[in-house]
């Protein structure tokens, strides 16, 4: 199998989580931002992730690989059922998209992440980003302490997280993906609470965080 996708998508890292944390051997491969070419081959539309199968058939819905992932890898590693709690928190993150949006776009492409290292990659994702925002990166950075400010709110009312056991749970599934990327922003104040969270799901499903190359 082989597992098509971009660092810092966080539906991507769902399947991460998984794939690591299930021991799934799987060739990981993180595509360019800009090719088109090998999405549509493969899923006749520019999305990821991509799960492509021995037989050559793929899938592209990140719970979906997420929960082929669950079933086929280490049944000793089991994964908890999901709660009503988890819906709950991702509207509370959701709820500052529009400035998360504005600090995390500018900084993916300055970031050094494996899907940027062509300019051509760049140009495509920050043409389709700035029309996203209504505004252009530059504008976007500029307007970095608004925009920390609104997120940082956010996670000091953050509703409390899931409880962190030794056993990943589909909520973390759901929550962690967002709170990781967050870790790009340099000097963006996260509670500790929310600090120690972060840091326990990254070490328990082996997905690397950003706060080495914050920006």
């Amino acid at each position: 199998m082989k597992l098509y996708y971009y660092d810092h998508c966080p539906f991507c890292v769902r399947t991460l989580m998984l794939a690591h944390y299930k021991n799934i051997d799987v060739e990981k491969n993180i595509l360019q931002n800009d090719d088109v070419e090998t999405c549509m081959r493969l899923i006749n539309s520019k999305q990821v992730p991509i799960l492509e199968f021995d037989d050559k058939t793929a899938i592209a819905e990140s719970l979906e690989i997420a929960h082929i992932f669950d079933e086929i890898g280490t049944k000793s590693q089991s994964v908890l059922p999901q709660t009503d709690k988890e819906k709950i928190i991702t509207s509370h993150i959701f709820s500052a998209s529009k400035s998360i949006y504005a600090l995390l776009f500018p900084r993916n492409v300055k970031a050094g992440l494996p899907e940027f290292s062509t300019q051509s990659a760049i140009n495509y994702f920050q043409t389709k980003k700035e029309k996203l925002l209504g505004m252009t990166f530059d504008e976007a950075i500029k307007q970095t302490q608004i925009h920390k400010k609104s997120v940082e709110k956010m996670l000091k009312t953050l509703p409390n997280l899931p409880e962190k056991k030794e056993n990943l749970k589909w909520d973390d599934v759901m929550i962690f993906p967002h709170l990781r990327n967050l870790t790009i922003v340099k000097d963006l104040y996260i509670p500790e609470t929310v600090k120690d969270y972060i840091e326990h799901i990254s070490h328990l499903t082996n997905v690397h965080l950003y706060f080495d190359r914050a920006l």
